[in-house]
């Protein structure tokens, strides 16, 4: 498997974050209050929010498609999608968790920060798509399990032409190995791998693109993915 990657386009990245900084800022600070309430991210501290977490999101705004409806699976505290919300208004931003204390926070945090692009939705990505099916242009998520069930929970949730986006370390290339060639099975084509370097890691983003209709009947039943991965 020979995998050529492609260079995040740094200074448009640079630019949005610039221009958003006070904003951005902002948030870092508001999550890092938030964590004392409920586990959001790893750190409470605010400049280390910024300079880890949202410059990593920020990372993926020259691959957002303008006026794309954009669903962040496995949000946690609004990663990546209130950064995307910040830096491009013309988004329209869904954040989807599970955990309904998370999502309460998350709705704080909205507010205070006055966005009007982003709603927050509480529950499992299984049973959300299936009163979603294939509305969003983008789905995405970071930290959030493996690469291939995350193409699982994405495929219901993109219409075709859409692309899904998924952060990661380059233990990701272990996952990719598992199922390469085979993704078309849900509907995906198009690989394209992204690659930066922050805080002194080489980091990913692993885009498709929604080309065709899944050949398994989507979304399973809540759990079932990860229980039965549909490549093996």
């Amino acid at each position: 498997m020979e995998i050529k990657t492609k260079e995040i386009a740094y200074g448009i990245v640079a630019n949005l974050i610039d221009e958003n900084k006070e904003k951005l800022m902002y948030y870092a600070h508001i999550l890092a209050k938030a964590n004392a309430r409920a586990r959001l991210t790893g750190s409470d501290d605010p400049i280390e929010i910024f300079d880890v977490h949202v410059m990593d999101c920020a990372m993926a705004l020259p691959l957002l498609p303008g006026n794309a409806w954009v669903v962040d699976v496995g949000t946690g505290g609004g990663l990546p999608g209130i950064v995307w919300a910040i830096c491009r208004n013309d988004l329209s931003v869904v954040l989807l968790d599970s955990i309904r204390k998370k999502c309460e926070l998350l709705s704080d945090m909205i507010q205070h920060l006055g966005l009007k692009n982003v709603q927050v939705c509480c529950g499992r990505v299984e049973e959300f798509a299936l009163s979603n099916f294939e509305r969003y242009d983008v789905a995405a998520a970071r930290g959030v399990s493996h690469l291939g069930i995350l193409l699982e929970y994405f495929s219901p949730l993109v219409k075709k032409g859409g692309r899904c986006l998924a952060f990661k370390g380059p233990r990701a290339f272990e996952e990719l190995r598992e199922f390469y060639g085979r993704e078309g099975k849900l509907g995906w084509s198009g690989l394209e791998v992204w690659k930066y370097d922050l805080d002194e890691r080489e980091l990913f983003i692993f885009t498709w693109q929604k080309s065709r209709d899944a050949e398994m009947k989507l979304p399973r039943r809540v759990g079932i993915p990860e229980k039965r991965p549909w490549w093996r």
